[in-house]
């Protein structure tokens, strides 16, 4: 494998690797993350007991999905880096890697600038950069026809 090819995987798999970070941070939380308390105002112990239940239920829940998305990631790198494809298969992944990453990151920069709550755009953005990398190596590499 040359330079290109591992710099296309080594971009793909950063990014999904904060994908999983995330979800890991989210299957662990027990209340919501700090940005949340200032997005709305109030620390966990002041949310409404059911509303705590929803809103703790929710994180769960973006949690598994990202680590979903984060494995099909994985799955569908390995299968495309493991053999030439055609030029329709990368562009499928890309499309993959930004409906992934882009939509987390729109939402925590629109909580941001609703609320000014601390919330993780720069963390976003390299996912989406990352991805973008990725796919510039991966061209370069010759690979994909």
């Amino acid at each position: 494998m040359e330079i290109f090819s591992w710099l296309a995987l080594a971009s793909y798999t950063l990014a999904f690797m904060l994908v999983v970070g995330f979800s890991i941070a989210y299957l662990k939380r027990s209340d919501f993350m700090p940005y949340h308390s200032v997005a709305v105002a109030r620390p966990w112990r002041e949310v409404e007991p059911r509303m705590r239940v929803l809103l703790l239920a929710l994180i769960k829940l973006a949690g598994w999905a990202w680590l979903a998305i984060a494995l099909a990631g994985f799955l569908l790198l390995y299968l495309l880096s493991s053999r030439n494809g055609v030029l329709a298969q990368l562009i499928v992944f890309q499309v993959f890697c930004l409906i992934a990453v882009t939509p987390p990151t729109a939402v925590a920069l629109y909580v941001r600038l609703k609320t000014e709550a601390p919330t993780p755009v720069a963390i976003g953005v390299s996912g989406v950069v990352l991805t973008l990398l990725g796919f510039t190596f991966a061209l370069l590499s010759g690979h994909y026809t």
